[in-house]
């Protein structure tokens, strides 16, 4: 793929309990395989073009033309030839449960938007389609989507226990538990409610994505292990197999989808 034109909005404010941000894509596919690793947030994915082939157990399938791509907890390959043109809506990690009361049945796989939002699924995609602007679609979207949105009741404690994952004041679902007064039982039950993902997977990611980070920096391998919180640089190349698809050395590299990575979408 060439390089990408990427775009990142802030959501309006209708939508900015549920959504990080919307965001455009276009780039030009040259049939290689390209990963996506997870970083913990869903996505709506609204194709304006052909939608590209994503790889099964089996073989290649085509994406659906407009979907939620569910809670990752392992890298996603997609393999696109010739004109790729896409708009997102990035969902906040702790708001999967804004889409339905059970976000872990959509986990790694894209979940056609008809069975999520009904009709209001064509609506949306029709303006991703027919919009010239970016800004002019997040306007539609925001009347599209704000009567189908229910924020979850427990949203602000789990947007509050992975906001402490980040700023590094826990590091473990215990750290989580003590801070709020609570049971790990009960953490890992909220976390399921609101993301879709256990706490577990919300840290693991979070650790793989301090250590990418690093890496990208120009980190040697062994810093970014000890910084992002790995035991050794061992246990940090199994998570990179595991999430990444591939060992931490390559994440140097350039690659097409390292814009969804950038802090804009923060």
């Amino acid at each position: 793929m060439t390089e990408p034109a990427y775009r990142f909005l802030a959501p309006p404010a209708a939508l900015a309990e549920v959504f990080a941000g919307i965001w455009s894509l276009q780039t030009l596919g040259s049939g290689e395989a390209e990963t996506i690793a997870p970083d913990g947030c869903c996505e709506i994915i609204l194709h304006r073009t052909t939608p590209p082939l994503e790889r099964t157990g089996s073989g290649w399938a085509r994406q659906p033309p407009a979907f939620l791509y569910g809670p990752m907890s392992r890298a996603l390959v997609l393999r696109q030839k010739g004109e790729m043109d896409v708009t997102g809506l990035r969902l906040h990690p702790w708001a999967a449960g804004a889409l339905g009361p059970a976000p872990g049945q959509w986990r790694n796989r894209a979940v056609p938007l008809a069975d999520i939002l009904g009709a209001a699924s064509q609506t949306l995609l029709d303006a991703a389609r027919s919009c010239a602007t970016l800004e002019a679609f997040s306007d539609a979207a925001a009347a599209i989507l704000e009567p189908s949105l229910t924020v979850p009741p427990l949203q602000a404690d789990v947007r509050d226990h992975i906001e402490a994952l980040a700023g590094g004041e826990a590091r473990a679902i215990d750290d989580l538990a003590a801070r709020a007064g609570t049971s790990p039982r009960t953490i890992r039950r909220r976390f399921q409610r609101a993301c879709g993902l256990t706490a577990g997977e919300v840290i693991r990611i979070q650790r793989f994505g301090r250590a990418r980070a690093a890496i990208k920096a120009g980190a040697a391998l062994s810093d970014a292990a000890a910084d992002a919180g790995y035991a050794d640089q061992a246990h940090m190349t199994r998570d990179f197999r595991r999430l990444a698809g591939a060992t931490p050395r390559p994440v140097r590299d350039p690659a097409v989808f390292d814009v969804f990575y950038a802090a804009s979408r923060k």
